[in-house]
Parts: C-alpha cells; sequence; structure tokens
C-alpha cells in the first residue's frame, strides 16, 4: 500500500513542521522521564540520611503520627499529610497547605521525634520538570506537545506504509549526514511508535485532565459534579461543620485499610478539615506489578469506613482511566523494566534531535533561512544545555548545604540558572555543533565526578556494596555520562567530514 504522491507531500509536510515547532518540548519531556520513573528510587541519594535502614517500628511511627497530627489540629491547615518511613525514605514527612500558599512539605526522625526542616527534593523536582510543572502554564504545554507527538506517531507511519521493514534495517552511518540524520529518526520512530504511541496517549491525558474535565461536566453532565463524582468513583470529603474536633485514630484506620485492602502498602495519611468535627483521614495503598496500582479508603474522626475504592476504581470511566497512570509510570514494571523504560526514554530523545538535525540539513542543502538558524543554536541550547543543568542540579544537591534554609530552592535555582546560560550561550558559542559538542563533554565530566564527590563527603569508596538504591543511581549517572561523551565524539566526527557542496539549484 502507497500513498498518493498528494497524500504524501500533505503528510511530509505536517510531520515535519509539526516534529520541528514541539522538537524541543519533547526532547525535554522524554530526557527528564528517565528520571522521573525513579524519583522514589533517587530518595536515598538525594539525602545521605536515608540511607540508613528503617530504625523504629511501624506502631512507633503510627504513634508519633498521630501526635503529630494533634499538635497539628489548632492550625486547622487546608490540607495535610503524613508519610511513614519506607526502604526508600527511613524517616517521617510532613505536607501542609494554608490558603495562603503552596504544599510545604518537612521531615521529622521518626527515633528522637524532631523536626529536620526542609530536605532536597532532587527526584520529585525532575520528576515536575518531567511534565513542566515548575513552568508557568508547564503542564498544559506538555499535555499539548504530547497531542503533537500522537500527531506525529500517525503521520509517521502513515509516511511510512510500504517500507516499514525496509527502513527497519536501512542504516548508512558512512554515507551523507542527510542520509545518516534520516535513517537515525526512521529506525528509531519504526522501532518506538508502540512506545510513543502509549506516552503520547497517557501524557496528554494526565497533563490536560484540568481542561477537559469541567468541559465534560459542563455538557454531558449537564453540570452536575456529583455525577462527575459517581463517573469517577471519587466523592468530595464531607463539608466541614464548623465545630471543632481532634484527629481520626491512626491506629484504627491503618488496621480498616490493611483489613479491607491486604495486598497494598499503606503508608501515608492525607487529612481532609484537620481540627474540624467533620475532619477524615484519607489512606491510598499501592499494589505493585500491576496497572491498577492503586487502593484508597476514607475514615471518619469516629472510625468508620466513609468509602474505600478497589484498585482500578468501580466504574468503567476508572477502570480506562487509572491504567493510563500505570502505563505511563510503569507501575506495573520491575525494577529492570524500569531501566528499560529509561533507556527508551533516552533513545526517545536522540530520535527527536535526530529529527531536528535531519530538517536542518535538508534546508541547508536548499539554503538555511534565519528560522534554521535560530532553531540550530535552539538545539544545541535547549537540549546539551538541559544535560548541563541535571548535572549541575545534581552537583548541587551535593554541596548545597543540608542545614540551608528553603534549600531546594537553591538547588532549582542552580538548575535554572545553567540551563539558562546553556541556551543564551547558544548565541555567542560559535558554530551550534561546536557548542553543543562542548556542552555535551562539560555535563559528561560533571555527571561522572557526582559519585566520587558523595564517595568523598560520606567517606566510602565509590560503587561498594551497601544501598541498592546508591549503586542503582551511581550506574545510571555513569551510563548516562558515557552516552553524553558518546554523543560529543560523534558531532566531532560529522564535524570533520566534507560537507555537501551546496547545488546550483534544487529541483522542485
Amino acid at each position: 500500500m502507497k500513498l498518493s504522491p498528494r497524500s504524501y507531500t500533505i503528510l511530509w509536510d505536517a510531520h515535519a513542521w509539526a516534529g520541528v515547532l514541539s522538537s524541543l518540548i519533547l526532547f525535554v519531556l522524554f530526557f527528564l522521564g528517565s528520571f522521573a520513573l525513579f524519583a522514589e528510587e533517587l530518595a536515598p541519594w538525594q539525602e545521605p540520611t536515608f540511607r540508613a535502614p528503617i530504625a523504629v517500628s511501624e506502631a512507633r511511627a503510627v504513634q508519633l503520627a498521630q501526635q503529630l497530627a494533634e499538635a497539628e489540629t489548632a492550625a486547622k491547615p487546608a490540607w495535610f499529610g503524613i508519610s511513614l518511613p519506607t526502604a526508600e525514605e527511613p524517616w517521617m514527612r510532613l505536607w501542609r497547605m494554608t490558603p495562603e500558599g503552596p504544599i510545604r512539605s518537612t521531615w521529622w526522625d521518626p527515633v528522637s521525634g524532631q523536626q529536620l526542616g526542609e530536605r532536597s527534593d532532587l527526584g520529585e523536582f525532575l520528576n515536575a520538570m518531567h511534565f513542566l510543572e515548575p513552568l508557568p502554564f508547564g503542564k498544559h504545554l506538555a499535555g499539548i506537545a504530547s497531542g503533537v507527538l500522537l500527531l506525529l506517531v500517525i503521520t509517521g507511519v502513515l509516511i511510512q506504509l510500504g517500507r516499514l521493514v525496509r527502513e527497519l534495517v536501512q542504516f548508512r552511518p558512512e554515507s551523507s549526514r542527510r542520509a545518516l540524520w534520516s535513517d537515525a529518526h526512521k529506525v528509531i520512530g519504526v522501532i518506538s511508535a508502540p512506545f510513543l504511541f502509549v506516552f503520547a496517549l497517557t501524557g496528554g491525558v494526565l497533563c490536560l485532565s484540568d481542561w477537559y474535565l469541567p468541559a465534560v461536566v459542563s455538557s454531558a453532565l449537564d453540570g452536575d459534579a456529583k455525577a462527575m463524582e459517581v463517573a469517577v468513583d471519587w466523592p468530595a470529603p464531607l463539608a466541614p461543620s464548623g465545630q471543632p474536633g481532634g484527629p481520626p485514630d491512626l491506629s484504627r484506620a491503618l488496621a480498616l485499610a490493611k483489613a479491607r485492602f491486604p495486598q497494598s502498602e499503606h503508608n501515608w495519611f492525607f487529612f481532609d478539615h484537620l481540627g474540624d468535627a467533620n475532619g477524615t483521614v484519607h489512606l491510598p495503598g499501592e499494589a505493585e506489578g500491576t496497572l491498577h496500582a492503586f487502593t484508597h479508603l476514607r475514615v471518619s474522626r469516629e472510625g468508620d469506613v466513609l468509602w474505600s475504592r478497589e484498585t482500578g476504581g468501580g466504574t468503567r470511566y476508572t477502570q480506562v482511566m487509572d491504567p493510563l497512570y500505570g502505563l505511563h509510570f510503569a507501575t506495573w514494571a520491575s525494577f529492570p523494566a524500569k531501566v528499560l523504560y529509561a533507556l527508551l526514554s533516552w533513545l526517545m530523545a536522540f530520535g527527536i534531535l535526530a529529527g531536528n538535525l535531519l530538517w536542518l540539513e535538508r534546508r541547508r542543502l536548499q539554503g538555511k533561512s534565519r528560522f534554521d538558524a535560530v532553531l540550530a543554536k535552539l538545539t544545541a541550547g535547549v537540549c546539551a544545555g538541559l544535560t548541563v543543568a541535571v548535572a549541575v542540579l545534581f552537583i548541587a544537591n551535593q554541596l548545597v548545604p543540608a542545614e540551608l534554609a528553603d534549600r531546594p530552592r537553591w538547588e532549582h535555582t542552580a538548575f535554572f540558572v545553567a540551563w539558562a546560560l546553556g541556551v543564551g550561550g547558544a548565541w555567542v558559542g560559535g558554530s551550534p555543533g561546536v557548542y553543543a559538542r562542548r556542552l555535551l563533554i562539560l555535563a559528561s565530566a560533571g555527571l561522572f565526578a557526582v559519585p566520587f564527590i558523595d564517595a568523598v563527603r560520606m567517606q566510602r569508596l565509590p560503587f561498594a556494596p551497601g544501598s541498592a538504591f546508591v549503586l542503582a543511581t551511581e550506574v545510571g549517572l555513569c551510563l548516562l555520562a558515557v552516552l553524553l561523551a558518546g554523543a560529543a565524539h560523534a558531532i566531532s566526527r560529522l564535524q570533520k567530514q566534507a560537507p555537501t557542496p551546496m547545488p546550483a539549484a534544487v529541483p522542485a
């Protein structure tokens, strides 16, 4: 089956322009997606104190959580949460949201019961950056880019109709740069089309839910918010009564959750209307190895179960929509499968970059426009600059003092400043290819150095047996450093090739 010449031209133009205009955002999403997969596993790395085993029993941790909830009752926070110690985070964490500000978190030592203040949020920050959440309108921009990626997958497959098998095995690294980037883009695209389709669909749904859900309520449900609660199997908590009241009994609530969902792990207490007589506690549970990963239980102050939800929910909507989260974050997968996800994410980032380089090479043969010159500099600055920003973030995580007030903000600032300098330097750094190679070498050196900086600080041998989380992080950082160094070497080799001569005229 082959497309008509007119259909092929229309699809090719749509694929090329959509890809170029969304390429930089998609590169960021996929490159940082590999870190988002391991946001929890990065906790022992980002805080050396988390590398110790759990030092208290669950009963003692719940007792301390009860005391913390009672101490918080008088403040009546808009929302409050407590996490119990886990293998990744053997300390306790509190989340607090007031009507005047955003959610803030602090850490507590479960042994001494003392507050530890704020700690690094490196893993959570990289997870949030995967969705562009720290940027203004970033999450919606990521959702739109996911929709464009869906278009790219569909148009790419249609363009390759009748040639999929040939394109899958055709790779000519010694040919012209145009053929090289074309082959790389096509091979990666064909291999990863199912992977891309899943992430485009799930990413778009996750990022744009606060846009389409109100539209569904106002149109299909005639503005009935209660009907929406039934459809998504997520009823609103009881409204506050205005009468004071203490927190629920957390030991009883946890026992009810374990009896109702024995297959789930329960490590969180989330309070609605804490300090009110109608206050409730929400206990989410997580089951490993399934797309339907989460259970939920809501308990009243009196210890009555107000609402429970099985994995996958109780409606057709939830049974279709809930697995999208499991697909996107690989909740069904074991650690090796998540590593494969991460490698595929890096491969997708390179495939997107190859598409940009193919565009630039084709346009160079036709005579570059100002748009192409800007695109070349942005590609070098945004993509290579992002790798430097990630390396700087890991170095800042090592060097910023743990006791510094508002420590996460300092790490975030280091990341954004490094990225901004990387983008800005593309306009004064000469050739985009040379500039990108320098940034990649710098990022590779920084990532290589991080495990050794940590080893010196913690007075240990790098890559030594111990915490599996720490060892996996060290190996992952060095693997990424090798890949970035390899990319820099590949750029150097391509720059040594004689450029393809400019044709006198390019046929239509």
